[in-house]
């Protein structure tokens, strides 16, 4: 637009110039995007209050309005909202925005303000001259009184507003008055006091501030009559959900509205902010119904706090580290002021939109201003706040989390500061571990490390730390520990914790190192302690049944096993009756009722790190000594205690015993399961050598099932030469002899067997529930020819069994005596065999034994019984998935069912009205059953019960009748349990 001012009148060029400014002033709100009904949303009673001074200026009655809030409340866009006003009404609107870089320029805000005004070039020379003799004049005393210099530089400059304001009224719109530099507010407050009686209206914009720049500029104006006061308040939910229309589903509009305010307080800047995020985020599904929180919102945060200055700021970072110990009283505490203040702080921050009653609206405004810290401040804001929170009685772990981030050098601690602080975190991990945080006590433990100044102690929280992660990861345990190990194998020790690394070593397989430091033990054994003396007592036994060949280098007395000697604390007393209990069964030393004894002791401590060792040292006890049932009871026990805790390792260990009680059950499949599960929790590294308990068992497993690839594929993983000087070695060994029994290589097998046995009497470990090496080398005897061989160790077998004859060994063992004798007396042999097994529990070497009693029968020519027998092997075999088994006994009981109907016989551990039955039997009638199913004729358990036969057939009719079934062919042997004395 062209226009020529020498041909209009001076009305008309004011006229024209107040159209073109407003068009300009509209223009450039909208370009820069500040412009925006949607922050004028609830503010219709302010937006007339505006209206309504900007018009009593144009009628000569000048008038001054503060518009106040927090910052981001919406008090720009009211004084653009005022400006678009004053310029549809006519007048000038003179923007002036205060700026805290033009703090320390005199004159800053008062040059604004003339600079936007159209004087002409005389005028604004004149202006130019009174501002520089304004600067000249310099400040002095200005803050409290004005001199006479610059008061008579305000009056010329007020008479040039005066003489412009009665052309065309004017509108001075100041922006964030708070940041004006010192000289413009004492000019501005001259013009303030004089503006009644003038076409001049002035709206001023200022942040509440509970300690603000100038008390006095803020004392003066609001005591003058002529001023308003506009106070700009965050939106409701109804507001952010007017806000919202037309940007989200309507159907939506309401929740998002509720969320965008619990998010943003209200806020509308925060609110714009969320709206730049919501468009931003294009992949954001049109039905969510949450706000999407993200670098417009953090930015918007920091951008709040910066502009409602410093103090605010730091206020917000100490809220910030507090966290959900925020109080009025630690945060007077942290800023040095007085509990009033910080009250009043607080709830700036809640006005803000930032918090709410002293808490974060969102963890990411949290994380904005925790961004802000530099490293270093943050390291001793953190400590201490810590410190603070630990004397007001705070507890560990709420203190230790202030602690965590933070090195000793860059947070500055001295000595005994670090001491305290590594000792705080001690505490908390202890804490962390009672409540199953494992993670946490972990990275607790990892930072008192990291602080601790003191050799001994850095030691020792390695020590706790290691025995945490083995729980998680052996493996990590072990590579944490061996920051010690080297002071330990070649230095003096000062540690508690050198039996415990002694075991960790052994486990891990590296048997020198162990061997180092007990030989230093023992040489300085007279100047140790009565308690480590004591530990080290236990940890021989440990040896003699865990690692005996190196136990074989060091002295050890076995009446241990049967009296104590020396002092024993009540830490030690749960290992010692562990270790007790499994060098008696492993030594042959203890009897039936110390075994129960000892058993019933340990089943009351549940599994922790102190405690899960000697629990499995126990529960591998009761295996050996074939109390299969006592210990797979308890073990399932303490596996639903585990499976609540974040620990893989120690679900590892049980699942391994687990397994091994299951396959000496004959349950194949399940032995696989648990025996894969314990091995998939941790790997083959932190298994060390007690990687031959799972392995063994999947090698018998997959034996038993036919499956002997499979068992040599395990077999061919490396073994670890250390694995082989320990009890799992020996397990491992007797597995892989039964693997070469089963692929017919008697050689091999009756190899392996003799080993086991050399090292299990060498070692004083010759129990048969570790491993019945006679009994798997008279069998690989039996292959080879040597008849005379094999009775000859059966009867060294028998011999040794003596006192244990009714234990699943036993019913083992005669089964392969009833190879070696007469062809007559093995149908009897292998009936007590298998009345044993049955009455153990275990169906796959039932299952064998009946298979055997089959052939025996039929050797005999006695083809009913062998049928008989042959099919309750079978069922048994098909239960356990004994393929080998099936196979033997197929021939033996007839293939015309099989032919005929196509299938095999169901396994009668699916029968469930037969389990039902069972339990309805009486003693007398369990026991004909039990007798009848294993293929006793009526004669013969009239014989063994001292019963009439007539006796016995009532007892089968009731039986029949009770457990559906026809016959006596029908019984089900697996889950009858005579309750007969053998």
């Amino acid at each position: 637009m062209v226009v020529c001012f020498n041909r209009l009148s001076r009305g008309e060029c004011v006229k024209i110039c107040g159209r073109v400014r407003r068009y300009l002033t509209v223009t450039q709100l909208k370009r820069r995007g500040l412009f925006s009904l949607d922050l004028l949303i609830e503010r219709k009673d302010e937006i007339s209050a505006l209206r309504g001074l900007i018009s009593d200026g144009r009628a000569g009655n000048g008038r001054i309005t503060v518009v106040s809030g927090a910052t981001g409340s919406g008090k720009t866009a009211l004084l653009q909202q005022a400006a678009e006003c004053a310029v549809e009404q006519g007048s000038v609107a003179v923007n002036v925005t205060c700026s805290p870089l033009e703090r320390d320029v005199p004159l800053a805000v008062v040059r604004q303000l003339f600079d936007a005004l159209p004087l002409g070039p005389q005028p604004a020379r004149q202006v130019a001259d009174m501002l520089a003799e304004g600067v000249q004049a310099g400040l002095g005393e200005i803050v409290t009184t004005i001199t006479p210099a610059h008061a008579r530089v305000a009056e010329a400059l007020w008479g040039l507003l005066v003489a412009f304001s009665e052309r065309t009224p004017v509108v001075v719109l100041i922006d964030d008055v708070r940041n004006s530099d010192a000289l413009s507010l004492v000019y501005l407050l001259y013009f303030i006091r004089r503006v009644r009686p003038t076409c001049i209206a002035m709206v001023l914009s200022d942040t509440e501030d509970p300690q603000p720049r100038f008390p006095l500029f803020r004392a003066e104006i609001m005591r003058l009559p002529e001023l308003s006061h506009i106070r700009t308040a965050a939106l409701s939910p109804t507001g952010v959900t007017e806000l919202l229309a037309g940007r989200v589903r309507a159907d939506k509009a309401g929740l998002l509205g509720a969320e965008f305010h619990n998010v943003s307080g209200g806020s509308p800047l925060l609110l714009k902010s969320l709206l730049r995020d919501l468009a931003d985020s294009a992949s954001t599904p049109p039905e969510q119904c949450a706000p999407v929180v993200g670098e417009h919102f953090a930015q918007a945060v920091v951008s709040c706090l910066r502009r409602s200055g410093p103090t605010m700021l730091v206020v917000a970072q100490w809220v910030a580290l507090l966290g959900d110990s925020t109080c009025k009283e630690l945060l007077a505490e942290c800023l040095g002021t007085s509990p009033e203040s910080a009250h009043r702080l607080l709830r700036m921050l809640d006005t803000i939109g930032v918090t709410r009653a002293g808490r974060f609206r969102h963890p990411a405004a949290r994380v904005a201003i925790m961004d802000g810290i530099s490293e270093q401040n943050r390291a001793e804001m953190k400590f201490r706040v810590a410190r603070m929170l630990y004397d007001t009685g705070a507890p560990a772990t709420q203190v230790a989390g202030h602690l965590l981030g933070q090195a000793g050098q860059q947070a500055g601690l001295c000595t005994e500061q670090a001491a305290w602080a590594v000792s705080v975190l001690r505490e908390a991990a202890d804490r962390a571990l009672t409540g199953n945080r494992v993670e946490q006590a972990i990275a607790w433990l990892r930072q008192a490390h990291r602080l601790c100044t003191d050799k001994a102690e850095r030691g020792a929280v390695l020590f706790h730390l290691a025995r945490i992660q083995w729980r998680h990861s052996p493996t990590a345990a072990l590579r944490c520990l061996d920051q010690v190990t080297k002071p330990f194998v070649h230095e003096r020790f000062g540690t508690p914790y050198t039996l415990l690394l002694i075991r960790y070593l052994l486990r891990s397989g590296r048997h020198q190192e162990a061997q180092k430091i007990l030989h230093r033990l023992h040489r300085d054994a007279d100047s140790l302690p009565d308690e480590v003396c004591a530990e080290l007592r236990l940890l021989e036994m440990w040896l003699a049944v865990s690692f005996p060949a190196v136990a074989e280098h060091f002295p050890y007395d076995h009446s241990l096993v049967v009296r104590r000697s020396g002092p024993v604390t009540g830490r030690d007393e749960l290992q010692w009756q562990a270790a007790r209990l499994l060098v008696g069964v492993l030594g042959g030393g203890v009897d039936g009722g110390f075994i129960s004894e000892v058993e019933q002791a340990l089943r009351l401590y549940q599994v922790a790190e102190a405690t899960l060792e000697p629990l499995v040292m126990g529960l591998s006890a009761l295996i050996f000594a074939d109390r299969l049932a006592g210990a797979g009871s308890w073990c399932a026990s303490l596996m639903d205690d585990v499976e609540t805790l974040d620990a893989p390792a120690w679900r590892a260990a049980l699942s391994a015993l687990r397994a091994e009680i299951a396959v000496r059950q004959g349950d194949l499949k399940g032995a696989v399961r648990l025996a894969e599960q314990a091995l998939d929790d941790i790997d083959a590294e932190g298994w060390g050598v007690e990687i031959g308990v799972p392995l063994s068992t999947m090698v018998l497993a997959h034996v038993a099932m036919g499956r002997t690839e499979e068992a040599n594929a395990l077999l061919q993983l490396p073994a670890a030469d250390p694995m082989h000087e320990s009890r799992y070695g020996l397990q491992y060994r007797y597995a892989r002899a039964h693997h070469h029994l089963a692929a017919d290589r008697p050689h091999a097998a009756l190899r392996d067997f003799l080993d086991c046995g050399t090292l299990m009497r060498r070692w004083n470990l010759d129990a048969p529930g570790l491993a019945l090496w006679r009994v798997g080398a008279a069998e690989a005897l039996l292959l080879l020819g040597e008849q005379a061989r094999a009775k000859s160790l059966m009867d060294e077998q028998w011999a040794l069994l003596a006192g244990k004859r009714t234990t699943r060994s036993a019913g083992m063992a005669l089964r392969v005596c009833a190879a070696v004798t007469r062809p007559d007396r093995r149908p009897a042999l292998l009936r007590q065999s298998a009345e044993i097994l049955q009455g153990c529990g275990d169906r796959y070497e039932l299952a064998k034994t009946m298979a055997d009693l089959a052939h025996a029968h039929e050797a005999l020519g006695e083809s009913a019984r062998a049928r008989h027998a042959a099919r309750k092997a079978l069922r048994l075999a098909q239960v356990c998935g004994a393929a080998g088994i099936v196979a033997r006994c197929l021939p033996a009981q007839g293939a015309e069912p099989v032919a005929e109907t196509g299938r095999r016989p169901e396994p009668e551990a699916s029968a469930a009205p037969q389990g039902e039955g069972i339990n309805e039997l009486s003693r007398a009638e369990s026991k004909v059953a039990a007798l009848a199913s294993m293929g006793y004729s009526n004669r013969e358990i009239s014989d063994r019960l001292h019963v009439t036969i007539s006796t016995v057939e009532q007892h089968l009719t009731r039986v029949y009748r009770k457990l559906r079934v026809n016959s006596r062919e029908d019984l089900p042997t697996a889950s009858l349990q005579p309750a007969v004395s053998f």
